[in-house]
């Protein structure tokens, strides 16, 4: 519920009014009837000065100044349509009459037909005040006044010349000339009032005509609540919404026609508005249809502050939501539906990348495992077959996982400073020796003044570079493959790298470029039969690269070749800091093989573990055997272990339940656990290494990383020959 502080709840009089009162005073001032006022009541304090002494003269010309003051406050505040001043006007009427007939008394006492015309002015007067605590609406009064001014005039004008010394008497005709003329003026000031008020009214009688179609047509309801009596006026449209025939009743009626579950929070709202607390909110409540159906409207209300005109009352609208809601409801149950089909699409990716992955391993750890055994030429090439295809199955399947990650947005880009050329010549070694088998030139040139560091994520740069070049190649049957990088300075501090993969090849139109980056799309049909690929490298690579601040873009011409430009950002990085002598003399002292280390390998697969045992052979490791997590913890209790792999997924006792239940042994907390398992979603590696993995393979193992990262847990450097390939972030 929406609210806000009201403010000055008991107010008489709006914000409109009160800025109103300096207008309507203005108004008095520029017609002349204020001043004539003053004038009026200073000469008659100087006629009563002559007649009853100045003492007199003294009291009665502020106290009528006094009461002119109050005539004029008086009158401005009734024209604002302020009510309570109608307490005042008998006390002020009293205050009047008292003040004149005074005057009139005290010179009638004097016995001078003279002091008797001044009384006669004095009484007369009291017309004045009435004018101006009517706010010049007394239009009867004045237009009467009018009718006698003429003979009244002669008649003041005539006694104060026979009866009066001559400055008494021009005092007394000004004061009559003036009381006259604001007669006069304020006859017309109130036909010009009245003017402007029918107008006023008319215009808020159209306004409220037009607000009330407005909502009568758009079918909305209406409600208005009374603070003082709370009572309940309904518009038409709302009256039939809840089948009821009055439109006002008392507020305790409209309960049954409220939710019983909303009834608290939308009465105890209204109450707090009553209170003062709030002066406006928003609720989404469930009201009883005529027809007995609930359906969810949407109440707005607002405090309207009291005035002359009314008290503080509470009005509102109320709009049905019914088919919001309907709409509200199916999309909730549209996206439930798509995330629980995204949620199951993402444990079938996973169980298929499992189930692939168990057996590959198996089928690339055995190819591995005989490319060492002296095979002739022959065999080598068939063993090669294998490897290949092997790894074009791993290919497909990364890709496949790592569209899936961008998807559901859980791919993240992991920056890390280092020698970006160094990366790219690395890159292009990959390639050299499938471009030397196509008679192909590849070379790699750069800019002399390319920083030496950069920032960068160099896994998912390696992976889109890769891409490019093992396209470039694919489709280039001639000629060369050139790879071309610059680096821009950005504004905004770094650089924009660009890499520019230009080659010789079939080149495609720009139809098909268009299409080139789609999902499963290659330029046709024949392409796929022809060259091979899934048509998902190119997609990745774009949204790879647009996740890194960059894009990749193609300009081509048929029968000509290809430029394919990968951008990218990255920050400049510090130079490397060389090691010290000290460093470098006990980097060489921890050098040493893995020969005679006790490694426990558990794994319920017997492929799984005959491959490792091939790999580990050759460096002279004492290998242990357990099928699951519970013999491996029994194993490891029993014997002097340097090391274990240890598969997930396993019966009895999974990994998962094995490493936590080694690391809560003190014994065990530092002892190097690697994690060898098919799991290799999204966040596998680090819910793993959480778990307290010291570190993780994703099957099929790679034996040169098998070997270097059981190195690198030993705190041993890796010999050259077992150097691990670039990780892939699974």
């Amino acid at each position: 519920m929406n609210t806000s502080r009201s403010v000055a709840p008991n107010a008489p009089v709006g914000p409109t009014a009160r800025s109103a009162i300096p207008r309507f005073a203005l108004a008095y001032l520029k017609n002349g009837t204020i001043a004539l006022g003053f004038v009026l009541a200073i000469c008659n304090g100087l006629v009563m000065s002559y007649w009853l002494g100045p003492v007199w003269g003294m009291i009665w010309t502020p106290v009528a100044l006094l009461m002119l003051v109050a005539s004029v406050v008086t009158g401005v505040r009734s024209n604002l349509g302020d009510k309570r001043v109608e307490r005042v006007f008998p006390v002020l009427h009293i205050a009047l009459v008292v003040h004149w007939m005074v005057s009139a008394a005290a010179l009638w006492t004097t016995g001078e037909p003279g002091a008797w015309v001044i009384a006669l002015m004095t009484c007369s007067s009291w017309v004045l005040h009435v004018i101006f605590m009517s706010g010049g609406r007394t239009k009867t009064v004045t237009r009467g006044l009018m009718i006698i001014a003429v003979p009244l005039l002669g008649f003041m004008l005539h006694s104060c010349w026979t009866q009066l010394p001559p400055w008494a008497a021009v005092a007394g005709s000004i004061s009559s000339l003036f009381m006259i003329a604001s007669i006069a003026e304020s006859a017309r000031f109130s036909q010009n009032n009245l003017a402007e008020l029918r107008r006023a009214l008319a215009e808020a009688g159209a306004t409220k005509k037009r607000l009330e179609f407005a909502l009568q047509g758009a079918g909305d309801g209406y409600f208005e609540i009374a603070f003082d009596n709370m009572m309940a006026t309904v518009n038409a449209p709302l009256a039939k919404i809840v089948g009821i025939e009055a439109d006002t009743g008392a507020l305790d009626s409209f309960h049954e026609f409220v939710h019983p579950e909303d009834r608290e929070m939308v009465f105890g709202a209204i109450d707090t508005a009553r209170e003062g607390a709030i002066d406006s909110w928003k609720q989404e409540i469930r009201v009883r249809f005529a027809s007995g159906e609930w359906r969810w409207m949407q109440l707005r209300a607002q405090v309207l502050q009291a005035n002359a005109a009314h008290g503080r009352k509470l009005i509102g609208t109320v709009v049905d939501l019914t088919a919001w809601k309907t709409i509200e409801s199916e999309l909730r149950t549209a996206k439930e539906s798509a995330e629980a089909s995204s949620n199951a699409k993402s444990q079938f990716l996973a169980n298929m990348s499992h189930e692939i992955r168990t057996p590959l391993n198996g089928v690339l750890g055995m190819a591995q495992a005989l490319e060492g055994d002296g095979l002739n030429p022959a065999q080598k090439e068939k063993v090669g077959v294998i490897l290949d295809s092997g790894k074009s199955l791993m290919a497909l399947l990364n890709d496949v996982l790592d569209l899936t990650k961008i998807e559901a947005g859980k791919l993240e880009i992991s920056c890390v400073p280092g020698d970006f050329l160094h990366t790219m010549k690395r890159t292009r070694q990959l390639f050299q020796s499938t471009a030397e088998e196509k008679g192909l030139e590849l070379f790699v040139r750069y800019d002399s003044n390319f920083p030496q560091r950069l920032t960068y994520d160099p896994t998912r740069v390696r992976q889109c570079v890769s891409n490019l070049l093992s396209n470039a190649i694919k489709f280039t049957a001639s000629g060369r493959v050139e790879v071309g990088i610059s680096a821009k300075r950005r504004e905004q501090g770094g650089y924009m790298v660009a890499v520019d993969v230009l080659d010789t090849g079939i080149g495609m139109n720009a139809e098909t470029a268009g299409r080139l980056f789609t999902v499963f799309t290659q330029a046709d049909g024949a392409t796929t039969r022809k060259f091979g690929g899934s048509g998902l490298g190119l997609a990745i690579s774009r949204q790879l690269a647009r996740m890194m601040g960059g894009d990749i873009t193609v300009t081509s011409e048929q029968g000509r070749g290809s430029t394919f430009r990968l951008t990218f950002c990255a920050e400049e990085a510090q130079p490397e800091v060389a090691a010290k002598p000290e460093q470098a003399r006990a980097s060489e002292q921890m050098k040493r093989s893995l020969r005679g280390l006790r490694v426990l390998l558990t794994d319920d697969n017997a492929i799984n573990r005959q491959v490792i045992k091939l790999f580990l052979a050759p460096q002279g490791c004492d290998i242990a055997e357990a099928t699951n997590g519970k013999e491996a913890l029994d194993q490891i209790a029993q014997g002097n272990f340097d090391m274990v792999l240890l598969d997930i997924h396993m019966p009895v006792m999974d990994g998962k339940e094995a490493i936590q239940r080694l690391r809560a042994n003190p014994r065990w907390a530092n002892l190097p656990v690697i994690a060898l398992t098919a799991d290799a979603m999204s966040g596998d590696r680090e819910k793993y290494l959480a778990l307290g993995m010291t570190d993780y393979i994703s099957k099929p193992v790679d034996q040169r990383e098998l070997i270097a990262k059981m190195h690198k847990v030993m705190g041993l450097e890796a010999p050259a020959a077992a150097a691990a390939p670039a990780a892939r972030t699974a």
